[in-house]
């Protein structure tokens, strides 16, 4: 996800970019942060940049937030705004931009922030068309409609794409569980095991079988909820067409 703080503050920057890498090191999102004091500058970076999100003060210098949020409109209307603010009076006005979300400076927590970075990564559809994270010292980068299924193996995660590679990383199933949960196409049918419903051609009693002829249990503790979810998508995939 690249994110762009822009902050006169120096200092509320550094706090605020400390935070954003937490949430990154924690949930395991690749997060490319790009730092600006002005306006002017943060413009200037948009020919070079694509973008997700934006942490924007209202209050820069010579250019206000609110005048680069509609530049930054006209260039990449797709990017979403978090406005800082140390004045709750200019609340409505940050939302009378559209902007996504903002942050009173009077509230400035990793709390806060982490609450704002889950509604950015479960509310925008763009974040879900790749599954970014972190193994080791290697940023991760897979499409997610090109994921058949994921396997836990202890302390690494197996990826075997629809074209039958794999690939292991070493990240707790956990986290993939938590990254992925935005996904409404993908189901986690057993422990360990996540499938794409999009690959699942049959399901019998209690096994789901995949295009690749793979077969894979469905759990017995909640068998009738996972088999609702997978019919529940089916059916909305139907209604669609």
């Amino acid at each position: 996800m690249n994110i762009a703080v822009v902050e006169d503050s120096r200092r509320e920057a550094e706090e605020l970019i400390r935070f954003l890498e937490q949430f990154g090191k924690k949930h395991g999102c690749d997060l490319r942060i790009s730092y600006y004091m002005n306006g002017e500058d943060f413009l200037a970076s948009l020919g070079k940049n694509d973008y997700t999100a934006v942490f924007l003060d209202i209050f820069l210098g010579k250019m206000s937030g609110m005048e680069a949020a509609g530049r930054l409109w006209e260039y990449n209307p797709q990017c979403q705004i978090i406005f800082l603010t140390s004045s709750r009076e200019h609340i409505r006005q940050a939302f009378q931009v559209h902007c996504f979300d903002y942050i009173d400076k009077k509230d400035f927590t990793c709390e806060r922030i982490f609450e704002v970075m889950e509604d950015l990564r479960r509310k925008l559809p763009s974040l879900n068309r790749y599954l970014e994270f972190v193994s080791g010292n290697r940023s991760v980068r897979l499409p997610m409609n090109k994921i058949q299924h994921v396997l836990s193996d202890n302390n690494y995660t197996v990826f075997v794409m629809e074209d039958g590679k794999e690939y292991r990383y070493r990240i707790p199933f956990g986290n993939i569980l938590e990254l992925m949960e935005p996904a409404e196409n993908f189901l986690n049918c057993n422990r360990g095991v996540l499938l794409n419903m999009n690959d699942i051609v049959k399901e019998e009693a209690d096994v789901y079988v995949m295009k690749s002829g793979q077969r894979f249990p469905i759990r017995r503790l909640d068998r009738a909820l996972i088999k609702d979810r997978y019919h529940q998508y089916q059916f909305a995939k139907l209604e669609e067409m």
